[in-house]
């Protein structure tokens, strides 16, 4: 019998997005995205205007460790939003 793919084992993803202040340059970018995307939980970084976009495992890791790890990567990082990326049938 083959799998059912809206019956999926995977956990619901999260998805916070930061304001980060100097965030411009390739440079921040990849600084930024270093700092958080080895991190336990941490699916996905995007940077979006002044700010990213992260998706993560909330199982994994909370969205105050992100935030604490774009902070001490030299950046200086603000909470915007938070949102289930989780689908619903």
């Amino acid at each position: 019998m083959a799998a059912d793919p809206s019956q999926s084992d995977d956990p619901p993803l999260e998805q916070v997005e930061f304001d980060i202040n100097d965030i411009n340059s390739e440079v921040a970018q990849n600084t930024v995205r270093d700092a958080v995307k080895d991190l336990n939980g941490v699916r996905d970084v995007q940077f979006v205007g002044g700010g990213a976009v992260v998706t993560y495992n909330a199982l994994g890791i909370t969205k105050e460790e992100i935030c604490t790890a774009i902070r001490r990567s030299g950046y200086r990082a603000t909470e915007i939003t938070t949102r289930s990326s989780a689908r619903k049938l």
